[in-house]
């Protein structure tokens, strides 16, 4: 009976090594292919005059070009498709994000939401106006700098401050930058990345 014992405790101590050792070379073989997921080119914002307006500044570029290839996309006849009734249409959701760019961006600039009445029917005219939301977004970023973060701003009424509003810039881009993905992969659509 000592020598089963013996036994199964050396047998259970080998797959123990082998599990082991599959478990480093997995490791091993797929850290590379975890690091090729960034770009060689990934930026580093910490050596910036201001690395934490640098940081969101690089966060919005990078949805920026995400939505923007994915409004390329989505073929125009889908421009009105939406999953149910109660959400927005591929072309509502990226007007959508426009318009809240505007309205971040505006806020930070410190100014009223200009005035956006373009149309906003066809693909091309949608792409247009967010566009243009996103170089009204690069214009409030260039002259931002990290000592008006606590600057006060408002958000539909709630008292705040600059950096509050620069993070949700990105943040509502991410948002529903995942809402345009969903929608492209229902109708068969492939989106394309940014930089990560």
């Amino acid at each position: 009976m000592q020598d089963f014992r013996k036994n199964l405790f050396c047998t259970v101590c080998n797959v123990g090594r082998v599990a082991l050792l599959i478990g480093i070379a997995s490791i091993c073989s797929l850290a590379p292919s975890a690091n090729a997921q960034i770009a060689p080119d990934f930026p580093n914002p910490t050596a910036a005059p201001n690395p934490l307006t640098t940081t969101q500044s690089l966060f919005r570029s990078n949805m920026q070009v995400k939505i923007m290839n994915a409004a390329e996309a989505m073929p125009e006849s889908k421009y009105s498709y939406r999953p149910t009734k109660d959400v927005r249409s591929y072309g509502e959701l990226l007007t959508h994000i426009a318009d809240i760019s505007y309205y971040l961006c505006a806020n930070m600039k410190g100014v009223a939401v200009p005035g956006t009445a373009v149309a906003k029917g066809t693909k091309a005219e949608i792409m247009a106006y967010v566009k243009s939301s996103f170089s009204y977004c690069d214009d409030a970023f260039s002259g931002f700098t990290d000592a008006h973060l606590n600057d006060p701003a408002d958000f539909w009424g709630f008292k705040t401050n600059k950096m509050f509003i620069l993070t949700q810039v990105g943040n509502h881009d991410a948002l529903h930058y995942g809402n345009l993905v969903t929608y492209l992969r229902l109708n068969d659509g492939v989106p394309s990345g940014g930089w990560w």
